[in-house]
Order: C-alpha cells, then structure tokens, then sequence
C-alpha cells in the first residue's frame, strides 16, 4: 500500500463515490465527538485509505474507503477551530490490483473487536500514572460519568476479570460484573465470587444481595433526609455507579436523621402559626382530595430567599447551631406575606411523603369539621340558583348519553384504548368526573399525588403510537394485578391466574419471583417440616437429615446459606413456567365464585356516587 498526504479539504467520504466505497452503512456518525477529542489529544493514530474517482455529478475527488468516521472527527476538528481546514492528513491508497470496495470490506470483516475488560484496564493504568477523571474524560471525549464506570471496573479483582475474560458477553454476565464493584474492597470481591462459583449463582442480584445492596427503606430514609446530613451523622454508603441499588452501610443512622429531618418540618410549620399541622399519613384518606383548601396570596420566596433557605437547611441538617432557629424564622416571614392570620387560624398543614421519600408540604388544609362550622357560624342564607330540571330525568339522560357514547366507542378501536387508558389513570381518584372508569383494585394499589383531569390525560395519549399506547395498557395491567390470598385454600397460581402466569416470558417471571421472595421471612417463619422439605428438594436427602438434627435458629441459618441459590422457590410461588427444584402443584378445580374475603367492600352502596354523597 502505497501513502501520502492530502489536504483534510480534499477527503471526501466513500459513500459519496459512484460507485460507494465505503462498507459502514448504519453508525456513521455514532461517538464521532469522542473520537474528535481522542484524535485532537492522541493525534491520528491510523492513516485513512483513499482512492481517487468521481461522484454521482461526476466530479472527480479522493474518496476514504476505510476511516469515514475518522475524516468525520477531522471535519469536526474544523468546526471546533482546533485543525485547519487544509491540515495535512496521512492517507493510505488502496492497491490498483485490488477493488477498493472489497478491500474496505474485508478490513472491517476481520476486524477484531477490542475486550472491555481490556480497554477499561488500559485506562486504569492511565489513571495509576497519574491522569486524573477529568483529564481522561477530555482526552477522550468520555463522560465524566463513564469514566468512573470504566475505571471501577478497571479496578476489579484480576479474578473476576479472568473470569469475565472466559464468559460468552451478554447483558447478565456484565451486569454480574457491574455488582461486585459494590463489594468495598479486592479481598471482598475475591471472598464472595469464590462463595458464590461455588454455588454456581454468579448472578447480578445474588452479588448484590450478599453485598446488602437496594435496602429501599434505607434508601428512601436517605431520601428524606438528604444525603449529606445523612454522611454529617455519621453514615456510609457505597454508590452504585450502573443504577440505584446502593450499599447503604449504616440504615439505623438513616432512620435517625430521617426522623430529625420530619421533625424540624414540622416544628418549622407550627412557627408559621397553622392552627394544626399533621402527616399526611395520619389522616382521612379522603383528606387530600376531598377536603377544601385555602388559596395562598402573592407572597413568595425571593430569589434569595431561596438560596438562604437552601443554605439554612443544609445548615440545620448538620446540627449547626441556631440554623434551624433561623430557617423556622425565615419561613415564618415568607409563610406571612402568603396566608391572612384568619386563613392560619381556620386551616392547617400537611406534610406527605412519597414512596421514595419525597418530602412534601400542603398548607392551607381546611378540615371538613371546621368548614361547616364557618359555615353555621355565618348565618347567612344560601342563595337560589336558576331552576333546574329534576335529578331523576338527569340520571334518565345521563343513561342515555352513557349507550350512546358506548355504541359510538365500539367502532373506534384506537379512541376506545385511550379512553381505556386515560379512565384508568384518572380513576384512582373516587372524587372524579372521569367518563370512563376504570377502578384500581391492584396488590398494593397506591393513588398518585396529583390529580390530572380527563380531558389532559385523552389528549396526551391521543399523540402516542400504537406501540406507545399498547405499552401503556401493559402498565395499566400490571398495577390492576391483585393475587393476595388471606388463606391457604386459595394458592396465588389458581386456575385463574395460571394462564396469565403462563403468558409470561419464564424467564421475566422467575427473576422476578426470585428477587421479591423474601427468603429470611420464610425459613424463619416456618415451622420445620417446611424448612427441611425445602433443604431435601433444593438439596438432597443426606443434607436434609443432617439437618433434622439442627436447632430451629441454625437450620433456618442453613438453609438462607444453602437453599436460595439452587433457584429453589416454596410450591405457593411455582408459577406454570417454574424450573427450579421441586414439583409445580397442581391446580384443583376452580371452587364456585364466592366474595372474596381480601377485597374490602362497603355493603349497601351501588356506586361510588352514593359512597361520596354518604
């Protein structure tokens, strides 16, 4: 092969020749900023291979047959004014004898892809000699991020490395990987990927498990807390840099400053001067979306106001002295501007906190109570609207619009997925005019913090694809599943939900059971029978009378040590799909419908109009 050097404004890319030599057709331009920053560091590292011909017009150029995402970056380079337009560019040119096209076709076909285990280890050796995150993430065009990602894999155990080295590459074995950057030392990741190779349980979530990571009720006291008042305790938590399952070292001092951090709320909104303040956890369900509110004023937090408050509150949460005074006086101030002494004196505040922890403060709450006593305190009469026509013909039209609407809906298969869609998303609120309802009776069933009305939700979802909107319908399934049983005639897998269970990828549901099966409260609570049943299924009739003789605590510690890792899941969990150690049981005959004793229903109301109006 011949080499030269051409002006970079001479280059012009394969795909432009007649006929293309270029053989990449799909990732032309994918990373090309990071290969700029790389080039613009490193220089260019690899000549391109060119050929000289013409274009559709037939307009005579040298074209780049291999390295068009490299003139890419050169070009790039231009536009960013570190190169020059006509810079000089190292240029291979493809042998006469040989078709420029076949020969770019054959270089990116045995091409051999670099290892990551290799890469992020050669950029750990660059951050051993002293180039720091930040120098690397330039040089490089990385983000900032992703090198704190490639570089505490970079430094993992030469073990798992190896071991990575000899797996097949998939999603589960990196993911494997990506957990034991949780474990906080190399000993540690050696001592639990021996234990675990030797259970043959080199999964993702058993490494995160061993390791005590996604603690959510740590987590979300974290949350409510924040996370530097919970470091300011005391408390030590390892970031887990490829999701959230973070290894939260010390949950007790999680609690503590979660509960110092509700409390200094609450003792800042009483400073206000509500007549009342509550969590919102503590009162009627009904009080966030039937109970009145008052409407604040125009008083609000200036700018700096904002950053005070910000600094008080970090402040206060490390203890630092006369902070909190200051922060609870500050509020008052601004709390004064916003609400008149006779809304303080009717009204109160409520503190909610979310599934995650998220902190919120509603203020200006009227409870029902007090509302009818400004009422009767009044005296004044109520005074007479138009004439109206009687409630039983409304309902006799409303009835009729109602079949109408339904008639109409059935030949607009795409109008009636939304609306389906856009029901069940109004509907968790009882108080809601929703034409369409679809209720929430779900395990767990929780009801979002803000209200959206119809007519937004439609509109929304009236802008989604198909695929968009039957991805939606799969969520709204899903958080209308309810399989809790209150007594064991009535196993989770009936006849009903087989099916449905069936339909799953087995492998989605398997995982899913695995990781939700909350193995300390089953062996621990079961009697021994059970945990010894387990042990000989997952195990073998040696080891399960080896532990007949155990004591209830050391057989249940024994059988958490041994049991969970062979996939074994008790008979209640074994969906049709499961494969792990043990017989599916079969499904008895369907029993004749009964009211189901784990729904709560209020006897006596025919709809949720007549529950409201009671």
């Amino acid at each position: 092969m011949t080499s030269r050097v051409i002006p970079l404004d001479q280059l012009r890319f394969g795909h432009e020749a007649e006929p293309p030599i270029n053989a990449r057709r799909v990732g032309r331009d994918d990373s090309i900023a990071e290969l700029a920053a790389s080039i613009a560091a490193h220089g260019l590292q690899t000549p391109l291979k060119v050929k000289e011909g013409h274009d559709s017009d037939g307009v005579v150029g040298v074209f780049v047959g291999t390295g068009n995402r490299r003139l890419a970056a050169l070009r790039l380079l231009v536009e960013q004014g570190q190169t020059a337009p006509d810079a000089p560019i190292e240029c291979g040119e493809f042998d006469i004898s040989v078709d420029a096209r076949e020969a770019a076709l054959a270089e990116q076909i045995h091409r051999v892809e670099f290892h990551p285990a290799d890469e992020y280890i050669e950029f750990r050796e660059l951050a051993d000699h002293g180039l720091d995150e930040t120098a690397i993430a330039t040089r490089f065009g990385i983000d900032p991020k992703r090198v704190k990602r490639i570089l505490a894999l970079g430094r993992l155990s030469p073990v798992i490395i190896e071991w990575w080295r000899g797996e097949a590459q998939s999603n589960e074995v990196f993911a494997t990987v990506c957990a034991f950057t949780l474990a906080p030392s190399i000993e540690d990741q050696e001592k639990l990927f021996k234990k675990l190779e030797k259970q043959r349980d080199l999964r993702a979530w058993a490494v995160k498990d061993a390791l005590g990571a996604g603690n959510q009720k740590a987590a979300r006291h974290i949350k409510i807390a924040g996370l530097e008042a919970y470091k300011a305790a005391g408390g030590h938590m390892t970031t887990d840099l490829f999701g959230d399952n973070h290894v939260i070292a010390d949950p007790d001092i999680a609690e503590k400053v979660a509960e110092e951090k509700i409390a200094a709320v609450i003792t800042g909104l009483k400073a206000e001067g509500w007549s009342w303040v509550s969590m919102g956890a503590d009162l009627d369900y009904y009080w966030e979306h039937g109970w009145k509110r008052e409407k604040a004023g125009d008083g609000k937090a200036t700018a700096d106001e904002k950053k005070l408050i910000k600094k008080l509150e970090k402040a206060a949460a490390k203890n630092t002295a006369g902070a909190a005074a200051e922060l609870a006086s500050l509020q008052k101030s601004i709390a004064d501007r916003q609400w008149t002494p006779d809304q303080l004196g009717k009204s109160g505040a409520v503190v909610k906190i979310g599934h995650h922890g998220d902190v919120d403060i509603v203020r200006g709450v009227v409870k029902p109570q007090a509302e009818k006593k400004a009422a009767s305190a009044s005296g004044a009469p109520k005074e007479k609207g138009p004439p109206t026509i009687s409630n039983a013909l409304h309902q006799r039209l409303s009835a009729q619009a109602t079949l109408a609407v339904r008639q109409a809906l059935k030949q607009e298969p795409h109008v009636g997925l939304v609306a389906l869609l856009a029901g069940f998303f109004v509907h968790r609120h009882l108080h809601t005019d929703s034409p369409v309802r679809v209720y929430h009776d779900g395990f767990g069933k929780t009801h979002s913090q803000e209200k959206e009305s119809f007519a937004s939700v439609f509109a929304r979802l009236m802008d989604m694809t198909d695929e968009e909107l039957f991805q939606v319908a799969a969520d709204c399934a899903a958080e209308a599943v309810h399989m809790e049983r209150g007594h064991i005639g009535r196993p989770p897998f009936d006849a009903d939900a087989a099916p449905l269970a069936a339909a799953i990828d087995a492998d989605h549901l398997t995982l899913a059971l695995a990781e939700n099966f909350d193995t300390a409260d089953y062996f621990g609570g079961a009697s021994k029978p059970f945990v010894i049943a387990a042990i000989r299924e997952a195990l073998n009739d040696d080891e399960a009378r080896k532990a007949e003789k155990l004591k209830k605590a050391e057989l249940t510690a024994f059988a958490l040590a041994n049991v969970p890792q062979t996939g074994w899941l008790p008979p209640e969990l074994r969906a049709p799909t499961y494969s792990g150690p043990g017989a599916i049981p079969a499904l008895a005959e369907a029993p004749p419908t009964e009211p189901d004793p784990d729904f709560d229903e209020i006897e006596g109301f025919e709809d949720e109009d007549e529950m409201e109006d009671a």
